[in-house]
């Protein structure tokens, strides 16, 4: 206990930001992978790709996807960039973005704590 109230200091200090979650939304309301257009499927195979190229260059630290029975479905990336405009010109590069079957917001986060990767199976 005494080592987490040390840690709270540390936690509330104003850091630089530079991970920004980008949350993406369907614009179609009953969009899911299950009931994509022939167009659908060549942008989101397009937007993979982008994601692959982003985690290549060590700009992509994660991507989900989000299936909320109020909210619908909807994903959210993590991406490390320097300030919240590299980061929507990260999103703004996507394809998904660019032939508009999502839209996006940039929303400042911070890892506080990683789960370390598993050691390799042998």
């Amino acid at each position: 206990m005494y080592l987490i109230l040390l840690a709270l200091p540390v936690l509330a200090q104003p850091v630089p930001v530079h991970q920004f979650l980008l949350r993406y939304e369907p614009v179609r309301k009953d969009f899911n992978l299950q009931n994509l257009t022939v167009d659908e499927g060549r942008i989101v195979g397009e937007h993979v790709a982008y994601l692959r190229s982003l985690q290549a260059d060590g700009k992509l630290m994660l991507a989900g996807q989000v299936f909320d029975a109020n909210r619908g479905f909807w994903g959210i990336l993590i991406v490390n960039t320097s300030d919240p405009e590299a980061a929507g010109a990260v999103m703004k590069a996507d394809p998904a973005i660019q032939q508009k079957i999502v839209r996006g917001e940039v929303i400042p986060f911070r890892t506080v704590l990683l789960r370390p990767p598993d050691p390799p199976a042998k």
